[in-house]
């Protein structure tokens, strides 16, 4: 009896999100508006040029030989010879006034040599200059690549503009001329010819400039010796002035300055005692408005010869009184007599002082501003001495500037005229220098022995490039419009489908040979079909739970898939896992499953759906333990309508009482209408794509139609893969068998 509960209900539909399982060995994909993205990896390219090797080695050995073959005609028939030309820039010193008025033109500078570099490159491509030379040259006009243009000019500058070259070298102070015709001799013409007429036209040019410039020069200095002797004679009248009015010789301290210099240090002597006068005036004002006498006040009261006086006879009338009291008491005549005495001069006194402090507030006020006033008067009187004295400086002062002027203008005149006369000697001694353009050759051209045009070296190459693009082009091309499935890639290229695994073609199995392909499983169970049927069902273990998903159809987009031979694997294989497994032959068009089996399909699932009584006598028992098959029996007339109709559920019911799981073995999904009533109405569906047989598309509308139908897909099984150039088994089978001999590396 099964060991998996009794009772079924009705399957219900996985949730949409349920997890999708990537192939294995293919890494996730990023969706993209809902469809899944896809881009080809560097293994990918690797396995693409594995599977063209021969296309890519056949195209490049057939490029290498065109590209000989072309090399040979051209140099034949098209042969081009380049004579190269070097000449070398060395700029001038600029002539100019004066060193230091010299414009910045180093010429050691990077950037002033690659400036000049350009500026004659560009004129060496001038048509002014072909045309001249075109005109002048008897050397170019004799030669068989002028003959060629008829003594049209037009196509020989033409011809110029595209095979003369002219281009600087970086870095260096050298500029390459070069031509390439049919000739050797005539490159070298050309060259020679064009580079001396640039030469003589820049040697020209310079010498008019020298001229220009010479006649310039001399203008010039004819200017400043007029002005340099207006400048001495305003010196010498400068001079004789500035000594009559005081300023002395220029340079040295004059009396004006002595002069001017006493009256405001006296200024400043006069400004500080005014102040000082005004703050003691105001400190005393201050002090008797807050009713204090200022320290002069007290000091005159106490020199007051009265008020001396009265305090002489205050002391003696005080000790008088001091000495009778010692005497008598204090009530005795004598006693009061002296006490009247102290009263007297002590009022006395006090009278004095006060009369005495009042006369001196008084007469320190008016002392003070007495003195005050007579600071002012006296700094008023040097303050307008010393404007005078200043206004009389200034003028001296501007005057000594401009004598101080004039000395350095003369200074400047006579170095301008002295550098004038060395550059007029300079233009005079390199009037009859053949190197005044700066521009002269570093190598003239000479007669070149081997081609240009064409090299061996540059269209082998290129050759050899352009056949490996053409081979990698139309491989890619071939990759890109063959959309059958080959490989774990190309399902991921459909997306949002499992790959439970990949069973390889029976001819590249050695161990398979004669046994039964349906069976494999069970009579060679030790070769690599096999394995990769135990992997599937592994894999069909973690797609879905084996204890809820116990109903499962096995399908595929279209014929001769080998859905039969996995859905018999499969069953086997959950078989001899310990599970009761009910095979059922559910493809009533072409039922195979008692071929296989060899009994006999008289009655089978039609019964059993007609009558729930036939099911124990449509199931046979195999040599496979554990596994029951039941054929199609005999095709009824409503097929479709029984696979919709209840009479379907309560059969797996009935079936999921005795076994632990039922397969279907049905048709193909897109082509048999009883396919797409069955597969919502089992717990999941396995897929079945053959390899190099279906495309992508097809495997896309199987998809649809599962999801159209709301059936649970478990995944795909790519069947009948070849092991070949750039296929998954090539290596696989190998090392498969060497590690089960012992012969692989553990």
């Amino acid at each position: 009896m099964t060991t998996l509960p009794q009772t079924t209900t009705m399957r219900l539909p996985r949730p949409n999100g349920a997890q999708v399982l990537a192939p294995p060995g293919v890494g996730p994909s990023i969706a993209i508006g809902g469809q899944p993205g896809f881009q080809m990896t560097g293994a990918d390219v690797w396995r693409l040029i594995r599977a063209n090797i021969w296309l890519i080695l056949g195209m490049l050995i057939l490029s290498a030989i065109v590209g000989v073959g072309l090399n040979f005609w051209l140099a034949h028939s098209y042969p081009r010879y380049t004579s190269i030309g070097l000449q070398r820039i060395d700029p001038p010193q600029p002539i100019t006034l004066k060193a230091s008025d010299r414009p910045f033109y180093d010429t050691t500078n990077r950037e002033t040599i690659a400036l000049e570099q350009l500026t004659q490159a560009q004129l060496l491509k001038q048509d002014q200059l072909f045309s001249e030379v075109l005109q002048k040259s008897d050397a170019v006009r004799g030669t068989e690549w002028y003959a060629q243009f008829n003594g049209d000019t037009a196509k020989a500058i033409e011809d110029l503009r595209d095979n003369f070259s002219v281009s600087p070298i970086t870095d260096t102070r050298l500029i390459s001329l070069s031509m390439t015709c049919s000739s050797p001799k005539d490159a070298k013409i050309i060259v020679d010819e064009i580079g001396n007429q640039h030469l003589k036209n820049q040697q020209e040019l310079t010498r008019n400039k020298q001229y220009d410039r010479s006649k310039t020069l001399t203008a010039t200095m004819n200017r400043y010796k007029i002005r340099l002797g207006e400048v001495q004679q305003e010196l010498r009248e400068k001079a004789v002035r500035l000594s009559i009015d005081g300023m002395g010789v220029p340079g040295r301290l004059s009396s004006k300055e002595v002069e001017l210099s006493n009256l405001i240090k006296e200024q400043m002597d006069t400004e500080s005692q005014a102040a000082m006068a005004k703050s003691t005036l105001e400190s005393i004002e201050k002090s008797l408005q807050e009713g204090r006498d200022p320290p002069l006040v007290e000091e005159t009261v106490n020199k007051d010869v009265l008020v001396l006086d009265y305090q002489r006879q205050l002391d003696q009338a005080q000790a008088s009184l001091k000495a009778a009291e010692n005497r008598v008491s204090p009530d005795h005549n004598s006693a009061r007599m002296w006490e009247s005495q102290v009263e007297v001069w002590q009022r006395k006194l006090e009278d004095r002082k006060a009369e005495v402090r009042a006369q001196a507030r008084v007469m320190l006020q008016d002392q003070m501003r007495s003195q005050l006033s007579s600071l002012q008067e006296q700094l008023d009187s040097l303050n307008k001495r010393v404007q005078a004295a200043k206004e009389d400086f200034g003028e001296m002062s501007k005057a000594m500037e401009t004598y101080l002027l004039r000395k350095d203008e003369e200074k400047d005149l006579i170095d301008n005229i002295k550098n004038l006369d060395e550059q007029l000697e300079i233009i005079a001694q390199t009037q009859s220098s053949q190197d005044l353009s700066g521009l002269l050759w570093a190598m003239r051209p000479d007669i070149p022995d081997k081609m240009s045009f064409p090299r061996l070296v540059i269209i082998l190459p290129m050759a050899i490039l352009l056949g490996l693009g053409l081979s990698l082009g139309i491989a890619f091309l071939r990759e890109m419009t063959d959309t059958r499935v080959r490989s774990p890639r190309d399902i991921a290229k459909v997306g949002q489908m499992n790959m439970l695994g990949m069973i390889p073609h029976s001819e590249d199995d050695p161990q398979a040979v004669g046994s039964r392909l349906p069976l494999v499983i069970f009579d060679a169970p030790h070769s690599m079909m096999a394995e990769q049927f135990r992997q599937v069902r592994a894999r069909l273990q973690h797609a879905a739970s084996l204890d809820s998903t116990r109903s499962i159809l096995v399908t595929s987009p279209s014929p001769d898939d080998g859905k039969t031979a996995v859905a018999c694997n499969l069953a086997a294989g959950l078989a001899l896992n310990g599970r009761r497994i009910l095979l059922i032959d559910a493809n009533f068009r072409r039922p195979q499953l008692h071929k296989i089996f060899e009994i006999p399909n008289e009655m089978g699932l039609s019964d059993a759906l007609a009558s729930l009584d036939n099911f124990e006598a449509g199931v046979r028992e195999t040599a496979i333990p554990n596994l029951s098959i039941m054929t199609s029996g005999p095709k009824p007339g409503n097929t479709t309508e029984l696979l919709e109709s209840q009479l379907l559920v309560d059969f797996i019911e009935r079936a999921l009482e005795e076994y632990d799981h039922v397969i279907f073995d049905s048709g193909p999904m897109l082509f048999v209408s009883e396919t797409v009533a069955l597969a919502p109405r089992v717990d999941g569906v396995v897929t079945v794509v053959r390899a190099r047989s279906n495309t992508r598309g097809l495997l896309q509308r199987m998809r649809d139609a599962l999801r159209q139908v709301k059936a649970e897909h478990l995944g795909i099984v790519l069947n009948a893969v070849h092991a070949q150039a750039g296929g998954y088994y090539g290596r696989n089978i190998k090392t498969y068998y060497e590690y089960q001999n012992g012969h692989a590396v553990a």
